[in-house]
């Protein structure tokens, strides 16, 4: 069999910059979930195609990065950090987030429907394409998914709380948002409004708040540095189990973001969701960016399919 003659350095420095362009898009859609409560950065890397690489990029960063760097081996760094993927990919999620989290807010305040409309598309077609990609559905697989549904649920269900501006506070949000950023179907953004620290972590993040934001970058480095290493093995040793579970979670996160909901009376916190009675405009648009939603992320899965097989064929 004859090998393809190898690419000339042009050939080579294109097919890096597409690369990083096509992480850094994907960033920015991470980074868009991650300031929305309800979805997740890591359902996200799942539907383009990247979680697995970013799950074991995470986890093989190593605390001999730091001597490294202190003797100058910055080939070494590089190499460890993945950096050719991780770089552009922090770049597209810190854009998003630096840019977007006054507008999302403003959105979800003042036209709520519509905006969970796009997200209820996004998840399902996740769910969808999730459930495509699983080898050999079964018993114990379906019961993996069912026990998912019921806890992406019940985190649904929960009741925001109201905590103080402590540091060990910040640092240990920080913690439990990275470890649902990186699990799909569990949003980090959720977690905080429960917390109590959404809107105190954003408004740190828009008027530049450093300490806040370093008690907060904190936990979370911790946090994904430590929990990525587990989630690394579980994808390597039980890989269909783990992600029929993670499905399930997406599917029961559902609740979340359905947009027609009917406040329960005498009850602020919790809501019925119901179909829509009265199909005014916003409801028109809304369920037109469901389907909008849904057929992007379906467009997004095949051609992260399409660049992967043909990378796999090079």
């Amino acid at each position: 069999m004859t090998q393809a003659p190898p690419l000339s350095i042009a050939a080579q420095w294109q097919r890096a910059r597409q690369r990083a362009l096509g992480l850094f898009v994907r960033g920015i859609g991470m980074g868009t979930a991650d300031v929305i409560p309800g979805v997740s950065g890591g359902t996200m890397a799942l539907i383009t195609g990247i979680y697995d690489e970013l799950v074991a990029t995470i986890a093989g960063v190593h605390p001999r990065i730091i001597g490294d760097t202190v003797r100058g081996r910055f080939a070494a760094v590089l190499q460890q950090l993945n950096a050719s993927f991780l770089v552009p990919l922090l770049a597209g999620i810190f854009a998003a987030v630096l840019s977007l989290a006054k507008g999302i807010t403003y959105l979800l305040e003042h036209h709520p429907e519509p905006v969970w409309g796009a997200l209820t598309g996004l998840i399902l077609a996740s769910v969808l394409v999730v459930a495509r990609h699983i080898d050999g559905w079964s018993l114990a697989t379906a019961v993996l998914a069912a026990v998912g549904a019921g806890i992406g649920y019940g985190v649904t269900i929960l009741v925001p709380v109201e905590t103080g501006t402590q540091f060990y506070k910040f640092v240990g949000a920080g913690i439990i948002a990275s470890i649902a950023m990186i699990l799909p179907g569990i949003s980090g953004s959720f977690l905080l409004v429960l917390m109590g620290k959404y809107t105190q972590v954003l408004t740190a993040i828009h008027e530049r708040e450093l300490t806040v934001i370093g008690f907060f970058g904190i936990g979370f480095l911790a946090g994904i540095l430590c929990f990525s290493r587990v989630l690394k093995r579980l994808l390597a040793r039980h890989h269909t189990p783990t992600m029929a579970f993670l499905t399930g979670l997406m599917a029961g996160s559902l609740r979340k973001v359905w947009p027609f909901r009917l406040p329960i009376e005498g009850d602020l916190d919790h809501y019925l969701c119901v179909m829509p009675d009265n199909y005014d405009s916003e409801t028109w648009l809304t369920i037109g960016l469901v389907v909008i939603a849904f057929g992007v992320v379906m467009v997004i899965e095949r051609f992260a399919a399409k660049v992967s097989d043909d990378s796999s064929q090079r």
